[in-house]
């Protein structure tokens, strides 16, 4: 059964350990019907590390061996976005080699096919992601892709406190901006809040705005991920 993300971060505040709390988000995301995941470290369209895996049997070893990470189109991708993305929009590109698309099925023969991708960025070219991929072909669910990009950045917050550091400060919010980001958390667009609040969706807009700013996040899921982990709104 499918967990609702304030159940999960409700749990995962309870984790006790790294372990503990990478077996929870495996298993919720696991529930939105992805059979893979990795973490993996990149830079400069290179892999650099791979913390944690979980794969069929095989696919890591056929990977680091065939040093397949020089011509995968999610890692050559991967510097060039911000958001989480879908596989499919990676791969429709007509400008991948034939090597890109030998690669691409023999992926799928090993059993990692469909998936989506949430880059988180550091210093320099230094990009870290978090892959979620499906063991047989089936179409991606795109409409839960937020869903499953907060449950990523709880986890990877979580984690964050588990190995000793601490959430940053944040400038205090609104009634406003708490409102309409409480509302975002229901899955309410800019003109329902809107509507609810009897204030005009370009109002809604810089609301939001100021509140992504005010937490020092890049997007309004991520904003609901850590207003709700301060306390900001309730779960």
């Amino acid at each position: 059964m499918a967990i609702r993300l304030e159940e999960f971060i409700s749990e995962s505040s309870r984790a006790a350990s790294e372990t503990e709390l990478l077996n929870l988000y495996l298993k919720t995301v696991e529930n939105e019907g992805y059979q893979n995941a990795v973490c993996a470290k990149t830079r400069g369209k290179r892999l650099t590390g791979i913390p944690w895996n979980h794969f069929p049997d095989g696919y890591r070893k056929s990977y680091l061996e065939n040093e397949w990470d020089k011509i995968d189109p999610i890692v050559q991708h991967i510097g060039q976005t911000t958001r989480p993305f879908l596989w499919s929009q990676v791969f429709a590109n007509p400008r991948l080699t034939e090597r890109q698309r030998l690669f691409i099925e023999e992926c799928r023969d090993l059993g990692v096919h469909s998936g989506v991708t949430i880059p988180m960025h550091g210093p320099g070219s230094e990009v870290d992601l978090i892959s979620l991929s499906l063991r047989e072909h089936k179409t991606t669910d795109a409409t839960r892709l937020p869903l499953v990009h907060a449950f990523t950045v709880q986890y990877r917050t979580r984690l964050t406190e588990l190995q000793g550091e601490k959430i940053s400060s944040y400038e205090a919010l609104t009634q406003k901006e708490t409102e309409c980001l409480s509302w975002c958390k229901e899955g309410k667009t800019n003109w329902e809040i809107g509507e609810i609040l009897s204030i005009s969706e370009k109002t809604v807009e810089f609301h939001l705005s100021n509140t992504i700013r005010k937490l020092g996040v890049s997007n309004r899921i991520t904003a609901v991920v850590k207003a709700l982990q301060l306390g900001l709104i309730k779960l």
